[in-house]
């Protein structure tokens, strides 16, 4: 019985090793993987962008605004860390990871609008954060958004990438040297999309339009946020992107938030770039749904913003 026992107990020992060792690769080729957000992450984590302006905020971030048209019309350096359906304590984190291993920027351009006060689902950035969860600020961030991660997550080999089998491939791939190529510059992506049906999906569940959830606690963090960025002499401007027009009827307490958005820029002496009211919004050509630039639209759009933001520039020299 005993020599039964042992046998099972080393049958059962057998896959350790190699748990290890595909742990270990697949870590190894995403921290050096080009593959969407990971090139963004990896040059957060490695020191390697240290800009004067950092973009923050949602998707509408980064599919908007274009660091080369913004670097070349203002000769300075910018990044873009927006990151799809981000809300306002995921969009803190990253300022305070990016701040740990990068210099201060001199300017934060933050995008704001419906998605910014809407409460995270945590599960997404599970995905996003889990290649560097043996990083402590990473882990605790982890913790804090997804409070069901555990031990098995951060210590069994490989249990962290459990039903994220594309990062278990890139990163074996990019560790044996195939992996993806970067589709991004500096954090920005160019979608050369074609409409698509979102508006319409959305319009079909909600029929008479749907209230656009504004989170009191993520109002407060994000007052806290432009105070603290103050203090550190990092100036901030805000900025609403364009919106195709046929969405805003469905978008029930838009002018709430329009509202709040203008009255919080004011009471914190923040520059508002506000493009509710764009001439772009009006032109379909631009968009590849309701609230998402195409290419040809978000580069129009990064040229208006750039010359915007040099006038705010100008003005406080």
């Amino acid at each position: 019985m005993k020599n039964f026992l042992l046998k099972i107990f080393l049958f059962c020992l057998l896959p350790v090793p190699l748990l290890v060792f595909l742990d270990h690769a697949v870590e190894k080729g995403l921290h050096s993987s080009r593959y969407l957000y990971l090139s963004d992450w990896n040059d957060l984590f490695g020191g390697k962008i240290n800009a004067d302006i950092i973009v923050l905020g949602t998707s509408r971030a980064y599919v908007h605004v274009s660091p080369a048209i913004l670097d070349s019309a203002l000769h300075l350096n910018s990044y873009n860390l927006g990151m799809d359906g981000a809300s306002f304590d995921i969009q803190n984190d990253i300022l305070k990871l990016y701040l740990r291993h990068n210099k201060k920027p001199l300017y934060i351009l933050q995008e704001v609008g419906y998605p910014t006060f809407e409460p995270s689902e945590p599960i997404q950035y599970f995905r996003e954060f889990a290649p560097y969860s043996n990083d402590t600020a990473v882990w605790n961030i982890i913790k804090q958004h997804y409070s069901s991660a555990g031990w098995p997550e951060h210590y069994f080999p490989l249990f962290k990438y459990n039903g994220h089998l594309l990062l278990i491939k890139e990163g074996l791939m990019n560790y044996i040297g195939h992996g993806e190529k970067d589709v991004k510059y500096k954090g920005y992506e160019a979608r050369d999309y074609a409409w698509d049906s979102t508006f319409y999906e959305f319009k079909k569940s909600n029929p008479n339009g749907k209230a656009i959830p504004i989170d009191s606690s993520l109002v407060a963090l994000f007052g806290k946020y432009l105070d603290r960025c103050k203090a550190a002499g990092i100036k901030v401007i805000m900025f609403y992107p364009p919106t195709y027009y046929i969405s805003r009827p469905y978008l029930l307490n838009f002018e709430r938030l329009h509202t709040f958005l203008v009255n919080c820029a004011a009471e914190h002496g923040v520059p508002f770039l506000d493009h509710t009211n764009d001439p772009m919004n009006y032109e379909k050509s631009y968009f590849y749904n309701t609230q998402h630039l195409n290419k040809k639209g978000s580069e129009v759009f990064s040229r208006e913003l750039a010359a915007e933001i040099k006038k705010v520039l100008e003005t406080a020299q």
